[in-house]
């Protein structure tokens, strides 16, 4: 008897067991790799998707043919949703944006439209990955998904890669997801920064990315340079590794040999704001070890020796961080974040001076404080090798 009762719930159990009444076949979708926007005649928008090309049968076969791994299908729409839903007249197949690597938006369209505008969509569909890196070129973004990748099979993954790698090692550029787009157009201050590509090589036949894309409350505020940037992640906490010159006392006619390289071991930086009156002061402490990886005018064979590079390197820093806050504080730009601070710390005075925050922070005094320690001289003898014995 319990047998049987146990035998028939299992088969009432089968009988509810859902089917696959809403399945979608493989060879229905088209994987998106890459988007490309630009602006468009009549206020209409242009779309250049990198799609996945499946390889040949055979598996050896579609490796052996020379195909490239993907294709760019182009639309042109007065939205975005319309324009994606147009793929696929071309292709077949509906796009599917789980895979996405970049969105690239060309910095004409930027200065038209403010960015939420743009990308509203991939913050509503389900399917768009807000992991998906962001970036902004200058002239077509279309251009940047036709050229050749160097290394990679596509250009989506190389940029990918670019951008991952400069986070790891220089931060002349920085890394931008979709995700951390929309967390810096919804902070206090409005301020997002993104990576910003152009064409490099002496014929501009691949991509480089130099420096970053100002972006505030969504609209365009300019560019950073690759030096700028470097201090702006120091200030920021997010700097982890990189070469650092110090320039000789003494220069001379070679401009090669001006300057002495510093790799940044580990670094880290506290930001302090204190209020006085209706007057911010900000204090920066920055504590960093590195190796010597290039030495062209100094020698470190005592701890007299030591002592003067560390200074140096500590005086180079100092000034290098104070140049770029100069540069922000004369565009009225707070790129470090500051204002955000300023509201955690006391939300009602924040609330007053919200409104002219720019004009605030352009009379902010900073006072800076960097502690360098030096690990090692490298495997050479601690000198110049062009130094006599």
């Amino acid at each position: 008897m319990r047998k049987t009762a146990f035998a028939a719930c299992l088969m009432v159990c089968v009988l509810l067991l859902p089917g696959c009444w809403d399945k979608t076949e493989l060879t229905d979708r088209s994987l998106i790799l890459g988007l490309a926007i630009d602006k468009a005649d009549k206020g209409m928008i242009e779309l250049t998707v990198q799609i996945y090309k499946p390889g040949l049968s055979g598996g050896s076969q579609g490796k052996q043919s020379g195909d490239v791994s993907y294709i760019n299908v182009q639309t042109k729409s007065n939205t975005m949703f319309d324009g994606i839903r147009d793929i696929i007249l071309q292709i077949g197949r509906k796009a599917q944006w789980s895979h996405l690597r970049t969105i690239i938006v060309e910095d004409q369209l930027v200065k038209l439209y403010p960015i939420g505008e743009v990308l509203d969509f991939f913050y509503r569909d389900h399917e768009a990955r807000l992991s998906s890196s962001f970036f902004i070129a200058h002239g077509k973004a279309s251009q940047y998904l036709k050229m050749k990748p160097l290394i990679e099979k596509t250009v989506s993954q190389q940029l990918l890669q670019v951008t991952n790698k400069s986070d790891q090692h220089n931060y002349k550029t920085t890394n931008t997801s979709l995700l951390e787009l929309f967390i810096g157009l919804r902070s206090q201050t409005g301020i997002s920064l993104a990576p910003y590509i152009t064409k490099g090589g002496d014929k501009g036949e691949h991509l480089v990315a130099t420096g970053m894309a100002v972006l505030q409350k969504g609209k365009w505020k300019g560019i950073v340079s690759s030096q700028d940037s470097q201090m702006i992640h120091m200030l920021n906490n997010k700097f982890k590794s990189g070469i650092i010159r110090v320039p000789c006392e003494t220069q001379n006619d070679s401009s090669v040999a001006s300057n002495n390289s510093l790799e940044v071991l580990s670094f880290h930086s506290k930001l302090k704001p204190q209020i006085e009156g209706k007057a911010v002061k900000l204090q920066v402490f920055v504590q960093l070890s590195g190796a010597i990886g290039e030495m062209r005018c100094m020698t470190l064979k005592t701890p007299k020796d030591e002592k003067k590079l560390t200074e140096a390197v500590a005086r180079t820093v100092e000034q290098s961080l104070r140049k770029t806050f100069n540069r922000m504080k004369k565009k009225e730009l707070d790129l470090i974040g500051l204002g955000d601070r300023i509201y955690r710390k006391d939300p009602a005075l924040w609330k007053q001076w919200k409104k002219n925050w720019g004009e605030r922070f352009a009379h902010t005094q900073i006072d800076i404080k960097v502690k360098v320690e030096i690990k090692n001289s490298g495997t050479a003898i601690p000198k110049p090798l062009s130094i006599d014995k």
